[in-house]
This record gives structure tokens, sequence and C-alpha cells, in this order.
């Protein structure tokens, strides 16, 4: 008995030591574990032909058991194992690897371990289960070696200690194919990854790098293997800096911060580099891995953004962020050292009309053109940046006297007085107008001076253009006032304090009243009534028009309306439109609205438009006149003969109108070249078939000229001044009161 004990431990050791060798043998071979897994199941099966194994593997979760060899075993069973959880009462291979201890099952039937698969045994043909968990170095849970008997089975330590050993073969193997399938996979992640992976040794001498260190470097990994990585820093990262990385390193077991080395071609490179070091199994440090991140693009990223900035895109320019900056930053210079800072603002004149009229590619090459004519004038510390549109800014420092200034900024009109010949060869003509603020004694700060700047550049508008202007008290106090002028007038619109004054419009021949001018007036509260002259120019530069002229016309037509209604004989209502209504795009709709609102016919409305509106834009003003006259509005010529009057426009504009302007009747009769040009007016209006109105009618004499030289109608003071409604309604009575019943 004993002779066949020991012989069977014999066979058992035998077969051991060769699934030992056999193992081995595939793990150099690097073979599948599936296939490891199941050449030790059959040997060991081999071993004790009345018992069949499985061997079951933890997922990557931890928490559940799948299948690695059941060579033994129906599919359908394999199926049925696979995902079985871990824990109490999971039969015997949950329940082993949760108490991390073998669970010997000798009856399945009977056990309670079992009471969730009560067909399991049956169905497959096994009655005893005996599961053995297997561990790695570290003693965590690998999986399960289980085998299964025909028969209920109560524990044998010979056949223990064989699934023991088999069991322990398994974890070798689980183990090494596991930790040889890691290292490829980190070996492929280095090898793929875009960040440089440099490892050295513990004096930094490089033991392996990657290929994207060799990519980024310029250098192959040959001429990298055995230098220090000290070699291969800029300058910059030596001495201290070196210092603090590693005091860091040693600290912390890390460092983290952006290095610069220097590429096989000499140039600087920046990285963003992490330091740790590798520790063997006592914990000590025996070598370093650099991993490097290229952020070179994200540095151009950041140039390019921080150019965009603080730079015009179309011109190159220093752009208003960066214009400001300077300017700041050259007053705070200026106020240390006492010296003077020069502002020029250059608004390029009548900008717009080639910009509109050749296309917006044609301005943007006038303005990098223009740009770099001006540039050329300037010295290299100045500040040259495009303001804004077709404005420029310079900011000059050290200036020695305002006479520099006046120099620089006559050269600059000049260099934009030149012509320039655009890329299809047609050359254009402009000019700039200039404003020219001086620190300190403009202003003390940034924003004052670029405001005070700015005020000089619309006086140097308004002498001409094509000048240049200091800014003085006098423009500040203007610009003050056109400012509180402003805020008046926005409150006047919201307050409803604008009022109509309506002036009569009579027939020459007859006297008969046949229309009237509605005229815009303002009783302001803080500074009386304000006279249209000084406020309606205002309106017009700072778009206010807009809305005020909106008013009225809304509520002139609702006036002419409201006398029809009273049975008053019907009258023209003739209104003055603004530059910026008549160019509105949706005007027709919004006069239609007004009429359709306050119920006047159409042909009781007149507009009167000037000269200077219609001028360079001829072919659009015939388009949007003729929209109005096809509503059935009348449409006239104001102040004619003071602008570009011109034959080809009254013959192709639909107008009913023209108005001689106050300038020319006022010397009738004592001025014999007044009296010619209103009576060429006349004439000229005859010959157009257009009705002749004069304004500004004063005298008798005055009025018998005009009826001697066949004019339609008058208005005027000889008749009466411009009146508020109700004491216009006195000159206009009903139909029934002027006939007496």
């Amino acid at each position: 008995m004993q002779a066949d004990r020991l012989a069977a431990d014999s066979a058992s050791d035998a077969a051991l030591a060769a699934a030992r060798n056999a193992v081995l043998d595939r793990l150099v071979a690097d073979a599948p574990l599936a296939d490891i897994l199941t050449d030790v199941v059959r040997r060991l099966e081999a071993l004790e032909p009345e018992m069949r194994a499985t061997v079951l593997l933890v997922d990557a979760t931890g928490t559940r058991l799948m299948t690695g060899a059941a060579p033994s075993f129906p599919d359908y069973y394999v199926r049925g194992v696979d995902g079985m959880s871990i824990g109490e009462g999971q039969g015997s291979c949950g329940t082993a690897a949760f108490r991390r201890a073998p669970v010997i099952v000798s009856d399945v039937s009977r056990d309670p371990l079992w009471a969730a698969y009560p067909k399991s045994g049956p169905k497959v043909g096994f009655r005893a289960c005996w599961s053995f968990p297997f561990y790695d170095n570290a003693g965590k849970v690998l999986g399960t070696f289980a085998v299964y008997f025909a028969e209920p089975r109560e524990r044998d330590e010979r056949i223990v200690r064989l699934i023991e050993g088999f069991s322990g073969l398994t974890a070798l193997a689980v183990q090494k194919v596991r930790a040889s399938t890691a290292l490829r996979q980190a070996a492929a992640i280095i090898a793929s990854t875009r960040d440089a992976i440099v490892i050295t040794d513990l004096t930094q001498r490089i033991v392996s790098v990657n290929p994207a260190w060799c990519t980024i470097t310029g250098f192959a990994a040959e001429a990298s293997l055995g230098r220090a990585f000290t070699d291969f820093l800029a300058g910059l990262q030596h001495g201290e800096h070196q210092t603090e990385i590693w005091g860091h390193v040693a600290q912390n077991g890390h460092w983290q911060g952006e290095i610069w080395i220097r590429r096989k071609n000499g140039a600087l490179y920046p990285l963003w580099s992490s330091i740790s070091p590798v520790h063997d199994e006592h914990g000590a440090p025996h070598h370093y891995v650099f991993v490097m991140t290229d952020i070179g693009k994200l540095r151009e990223s950041e140039a390019q953004l921080e150019r965009l900035a603080h730079y015009d895109p179309l011109t190159g320019l220093p752009n208003r962020l960066l214009a400001q900056s300077r300017l700041a930053h050259a007053i705070e210079q200026a106020a240390h050292h006492h010296s003077q800072v020069g502002v020029l603002c250059i608004d390029i004149d009548h900008f717009k009309t080639i910009n509109e009229s050749l296309g917006h590619l044609a301005g943007d090459e006038l303005l990098c053109g223009i740009g770099q004519r001006l540039a050329a004038a300037l010295r290299h510390e100045d500040t040259f940046a495009r303001w804004a549109g077709d404005e420029f800014l310079i900011v000059i420092e050290n200036v020695g006297s305002p006479d520099e200034l006046a120099r620089l900024a006559q050269t600059l009109i000049e260099r934009t007085q030149a012509p320039f010949t655009l890329g299809n060869g047609q050359s254009v003509y402009l000019g700039a107008s200039i404003g020219i603020g001086l620190y300190p004694q403009d202003a003390d700060n940034a924003a004052l001076l670029l405001q005070h700047t700015d005020t000089a550049l619309h006086q140097a508008k308004a002498q001409g253009r094509n000048t240049y202007c200091f800014f003085t008290e006098t423009m500040g106090q203007r610009a003050q006032q056109h400012l509180e002028l402003g805020r008046r007038l926005r409150l006047a619109l919201e307050r409803g304090s604008f009022t109509l004054h309506y002036q009569p419009k009579l027939d020459v021949r007859t006297g008969r009243l046949i229309g009237c001018e509605a005229l815009l007036r303002w009783d302001d509260p803080t500074c009386g009534l304000t006279q249209p002259e000084r406020f309606i120019p205002f309106a017009e530069e700072s778009g206010l028009i807009v809305p005020i002229g909106a008013w009225v016309l809304e509520t002139a037509c609702r006036q002419a309306r409201q006398w029809l209604d009273e049975g008053r004989a019907p009258l023209k209502m003739a209104v003055n439109l603004s530059a910026r209504q008549l160019w509105q795009a949706d005007l027709p709709e919004r006069i239609g609205a007004i009429l359709a609102h306050t119920g006047l016919p159409p042909a009781m409305l007149e507009l009167e438009l000037t000269e200077s509106m219609i001028m360079g834009q001829e072919a659009e003003a015939v388009a949007r006149l003729g929209q109005l006259r096809a509503m059935g509005i009348s449409l006239a010529i104001d102040d004619f003969g003071t602008g570009y009057s011109s034959l080809s426009y009254l013959k192709s504009l639909p107008i009913q109108v023209l108005k001689i302007d106050r300038s020319f009747v006022r010397n009738i009769p004592t001025d014999r070249h007044d009296m010619e040009i209103s009576a060429g007016i006349i004439a000229l209006a005859r010959k157009l078939n257009l009705q002749v109105v004069a304004e500004g009618v004063e005298s008798a004499a005055q009025l018998a000229f005009l009826s001697e030289q066949g004019c339609d109608a008058y208005q005027g003071y000889l008749y009466s001044p411009p009146l508020p409604a109700e004491r216009f309604a006195t000159l206009h009575p009903p139909v029934a009161a002027a006939d007496g019943h």
C-alpha cells in the first residue's frame, strides 16, 4: 500500500514537472494564454481519468469569472459559467474566489453553495466540485482552478496536493503572459505615442528613447543613447534651474514644467516635460522617465492668437487695442521724463464712396497701399495703427514742438494725394484729413487725448477736408456742446418736446392758399427756442434725424388729415426729407404705413429734398424717387440753385416742383444778378414742365417780379411767417365758414 502511494506521488511529481517544462516552453514561444491553460488542464486530467478540470479567470472589473480553459465541458456549460459573479453562495468557484480559500463541495446536489445552480451538476454529469483560488506575487486572486467528479467525492489530500501544484503552475502562466502582454502594449504605446519618452539611469545618462524623441529633436536613437540628458537642454535650463528641478523631484517624487531643448539643427524648441523616478521592488529609484509633450505648435498658435488680438489682419498694423496700450505707456514715460507725446488721427477722404463704387476688394487693396505709404514716412519707434475702418492713428513720442507734427501731417497728406494704381490698372485719387492732439497740452490721459484728437479730425473735415487741424480748447468746448445737444435732442424726442409750425404756400396769380410747409420747432426747457439751423445739422450727423424725421412726417400727415376732416379745403402738405431718410432701405414702406395710419391721401403729401442728397447717386435716386412717385406722392427739389444744379438730373428724376432758394429772392429787385438767376430758374422749370415755388418772399415788389416771370407759388413773411397749427387754422377756415354759411 505504501509502495503504491509512493509510486503515485512519483508519477504526479513527474507529470507536474513535465507540465511545468511545457508551460515554460510555451511561454518562451509566446503561445496564447488559452492554449497554455488548455494544455495544463489536459495534463491534469490525464493523471486522474475520472476527473475533469476548468480554469476560470477574474475579469478586469474584479467582480466576475470568465472561462480560461474547459476542454472537457460542452460549450453551453462554458457559456453559462462565463460571467459568474464572485461572491458567497456562487457555486464552488465564485465562493472560493470570494473567500480567497479552497472550497471543496463533496456533493453539489446537497451543498447550499450550489443552491442557485440545481440543474448544473446532473445536466453536465458531475456530483462533486473542488475549487482552488490562485494568486499573483502580490497575493491578488487571479482566478480559480476547479476539478469535477462524476460521483460524490470527499477530500483526498493526494489529489489536493496535485491540484495545488497545477494551480500554482496556472498562476505562473497567467502572470507571465499578462506581464508579457503588458510589456508589449507598453512598448507599442511608447513607440507610437507622439510624446517624446526618454529613460535615463540615476546619473541622467540616456538608456532608451522612443521614436517621437528622434522626430522632435532630429537625433537618431544611436546618437542619443549613453549621452547625458542635459546635453540636449538649452543653456538657460542649466545651473539654478536644474537644481530647482531635481530638488523638486527628490522632495515630491516628480516634476512638471516647460523645458527648452536644442534640436540637431541648432534651433531651440519648447517641450512640456514630466520627470518621474522608476523604483525597484525595494522602493529605491533605479531609473528616471522623462515624458515630453511637443508644445511648439501650441506656442505658434499662442503667438498667432496674440498677433490677432493686437494686429489688424488686413494691413498687418497694430490695432486699436495695441495702439491704446502703447499710447498709455508713452504718456506714462512722458510724464516721468517731462516730454511731449503727439497723436495724429488720419481719415481717408471719400473712401466710403470709392469702396462702394469699386468694391470691397479694391477698398482693402487701397487700405493696404495707404498703410504702406504712410508707414514709410514714420520713424521705426513711432506707433502706426489702423484705428477703425479707413482711419489710422499715429503715436509720436518725444515731440520737440507742434511744428514737427504739422510738418509730418502735411507730408502724410501729400503721400495720400499721389494717385494709387490698383491691381486692375485703375488709378484712384484720394486725400486725407488729420486731427492732431498733444500731451500734456491737450489732455493728461490717453482717453481724453484720443477724444480731443478725434475732435480735431472732425474740425479738419469741416474745413473742407484734405487738411490737418490741431485741437484747441474751443474745439473741446464745441465737442462738449455737441454732446450736450445730442443728450437734449434725445430727451426732447422721448418727451415729445418738438412742435411743428406751418408756413402757408399761395398761388401767385390768385393769392389762394394752396398748401403749406411743415417746419420743425424746438422750445427747449433749458435753452429756450433753438433755431433749426443749430440742431438739424447735428441731428443729421448723429443719425437722430431719422426718428425725428419720422415724427415730423407722421405729425404733419395727421394734421393735414385733421384739417380735411374739419371740412377745410384740401392743402398739399410739404415735408422736408433728410438724406439719411431718403436712403433708408424701407423708406417707401415706412411712408406707406404713415399714410395708411393717418388716412391722408398720398396726393396731399409733397416731399422736399435737396440737390446734394442726390449728387453722386443719380441712378439710385431715380429708382428711389420713382418708388415714391408711384405711390402718388409729389416730389420737390428744395433750395434749388444753391447746390449742383444739373439739367441731367432734372431731366431724369420724377420731380414735379422746383423751389427757388430764399437767397436769390432776398435782394429782388435791387440785385440784377439775383433777378436774372430767379428768372432763369423759372424759365428752366417752364421748359421742363415743372412748377416753381419761391421761398422767402417778403415784399410786394418781390412778388410782382416773380408773378411777371411766371412763378407758380410763393411762401414767405409777406403773407405769413410759419404758424402753429391752431393759428394756421384761422387762415384756412372750413369751406362752409369761408362761404359765409
